[in-house]
């Protein structure tokens, strides 16, 4: 079995959950609601610029404990066993839900900033060049740390015993190591962003190949 075909059955296991269904639309309303809620970024930034924000502070979490808790109970379930008799790789179990994962988690992100666009333009505000390209930094900023923050949620989530601890590694150990990707920013770097998706990508890269290491060690 290919890893296309598990990022595709994957893929459709995780749109039709109701955490992609807030994802795809709560976050946009939440962006749009906090924004004219709080007195600080009304008037003073775009809903663009703020939704990227709004995107980069939840999804990488979301996504993260969603693979954690998946991944957690499949295993108490006994799944992999049923793949792992047929000609499937380990790897691309993982693999699939990494990707299908970060491509649900990118749309939503896509369509959360492109609402607040959207109501940046019917409102007469507008959304110039420079306000573009600081939203475009930032989510290219937020998808490294997402990448990082589900990397790190498939790791944990094939070394930890229970959903409870593999949530709060995630919560105080795997959101931190996301920052990471932050670094060539508070450094000052030019073009921060690229250092941003360099970053994201190596340690991403790392945390795949130590959970993909530890998972073809499993007996199941």
């Amino acid at each position: 079995m290919s890893l296309r075909i598990m990022y595709l059955d994957e893929l459709k296991g995780f749109y039709k959950s109701r955490v992609m269904a807030f994802m795809w639309i709560g976050l946009p309303l939440l962006s749009v609601l906090l924004h004219f809620l709080r007195p600080d970024t009304k008037g003073q930034m775009s809903l663009a610029l703020f939704s990227t924000y709004i995107v980069t502070s939840v999804s990488g979490t979301l996504a993260s404990i969603m693979l954690v808790v998946g991944i957690i109970h499949e295993k108490s379930k006994g799944v992999y066993p049923l793949f792992l008799v047929r000609p499937v790789k380990r790897s691309s179990i993982l693999l699939g839900k990494f990707f299908a994962v970060g491509t649900c988690i990118a749309a939503a992100a896509v369509l959360t900033i492109a609402v607040g666009m959207a109501v940046d333009y019917f409102s007469g505000r507008g959304t110039s060049g420079k306000m573009l390209a600081e939203a475009g930094q930032s989510l290219l900023t937020a998808f490294s740390m997402m990448a990082v923050s589900s990397s790190a949620g498939i790791l944990i989530g094939v070394l930890s015993p229970s959903v409870l601890v593999g949530v709060i590694l995630i919560l105080y150990g795997g959101n931190q190591l996301a920052v990471l990707s932050l670094l060539p920013v508070l450094l000052k770097l030019p073009r921060p962003w690229w250092f941003s998706l360099a970053f994201g990508a190596g340690f991403a890269a790392l945390f795949l190949y130590l959970a993909v290491a530890a998972f073809n060690k499993k007996q199941f």
